[in-house]
């Protein structure tokens, strides 16, 4: 038996792209509340402040039977500067007691089909704080009318979402949710451990970041929390904010103002930065603008370069345009010229011809 060489063996081609190791991003620090330059017994006042006024309207508004007797409350953030770009992902931020109750308020997850293997999924799970299940192809055939897509929205008080169909479902619900409030949460449903996903996803708050400079992000409401509840929210929301918001470079201090408010009360201040300490934005340093405006110059002078060998490139174009098409015209003269020296020609011979016949006949 032949003995086969190392050197024979088809040996794999190398791969085109060698990926780099992926490092995992360390999990952002979130900073203690004490660090901050927030002032506790600020909030507690405005808090406490916020909470007496809504009970005294509630009391003079005890006679009237449509009167909601609970107040969701807000923390208004005021931003130093605008975001680059909105941001469609709303922003989780963890709570110490969770916005809602899924056995008093109803709870719908958007999933991928089929819609039937993700309800078995929760089944399995034990999870049965989803209300409701509702696949992509029934979302889109069931809820296409604006009447269909306004019941859905008041079914729910939390949408989440499969991750993996997160612009499929954006697309079947349009614009309603969002300018609602109820933007679908992202979760990922393929998780090992899917109840605690879904529990984290439920007993968080959001926020959704636009391209202004005012957010708004729910912290706990009058009817499902105590007072020491909902500031013990408020402590934990705020320093979130150094690290949550899309300003990695700023910290807290992209923060200008904070205020709490309900959605018909007029907006306390728990805290606000005084223009002599740096109040507005600094601005980019001198090396940032620089560097800005170095990478604007090596722009335009791409886009001249660019523009440049497009100008060339069409002049040769028209130039083998021109030369062709006097090729075909001078081929043309000399054509016309031979045929003009032709037709003389066949003229004459047909007049000889004649001439021969009759001296033939005499």
């Amino acid at each position: 038996m032949a003995s086969t060489s190392k050197a024979s063996i088809a040996q794999p081609p190398p791969p085109l792209l060698k990926p780099k190791s992926i490092i995992p991003k360390a999990p952002a620090v979130v900073p203690s509340f004490e660090s901050l330059p927030v002032n506790k017994t600020q909030v507690e006042k405005a808090l406490t402040a916020l909470l007496a006024h809504l009970e005294k309207q509630q009391q003079k508004a005890s006679h009237d039977l449509l009167q909601d007797e609970e107040h969701k409350l807000s923390l208004v953030v005021g931003l130093k500067k605008v975001p680059k770009r909105a941001v469609h992902k709303p922003i989780r931020l963890p709570l110490k007691h969770a916005l809602i109750n899924p056995k008093d308020s109803p709870v719908t997850l958007f999933v991928k089909d089929p819609q039937r293997q993700y309800k078995d999924l929760l089944e399995r799970s034990k999870i049965n704080f989803i209300s409701r299940v509702v696949g992509l192809d029934k979302l889109r055939n069931k809820h296409k009318t604006f009447e269909a897509k306004r019941a859905l929205l008041k079914e729910a008080d939390l949408f989440l979402v499969d991750d993996r169909v997160v612009v499929e479902v954006g697309k079947a619900i349009g614009k309603m949710f969002r300018e609602a409030h109820k933007q679908p949460v992202p979760i990922t449903i393929t998780r090992k451990d899917l109840k605690a996903e879904l529990e984290r996803a439920v007993s968080a708050t959001y926020a959704q970041v636009n391209t202004g400079t005012t957010l708004s992000i729910k912290f706990g409401s009058t009817g499902l929390h105590t007072s020491e509840q909902l500031l013990e929210n408020l402590l934990s929301v705020i320093p979130q904010l150094a690290v949550r918001l899309p300003f990695p470079n700023d910290g807290f201090d992209i923060i200008q103002t904070l205020h709490i408010k309900s959605p018909n009360s007029t907006a306390l201040p728990i805290y606000n930065v005084s223009l002599d300490e740096q109040g507005r934005f600094k601005g980019p340093s001198q090396a940032e603008i620089e560097a800005v405006q170095a990478k604007k110059q090596e722009k335009d002078r791409l886009a001249l370069e660019k523009q440049k060998k497009e100008e060339e490139k069409e002049k040769r174009r028209i130039e083998r345009s021109a030369t062709k098409t006097g090729k075909g015209r001078a081929g043309k003269r000399d054509a016309d010229a031979a045929q003009e020296q032709v037709e003389p020609a066949q003229e004459a011979a047909e007049v000889e011809q004649p001439k021969k016949k009759s001296k033939k006949s005499e």
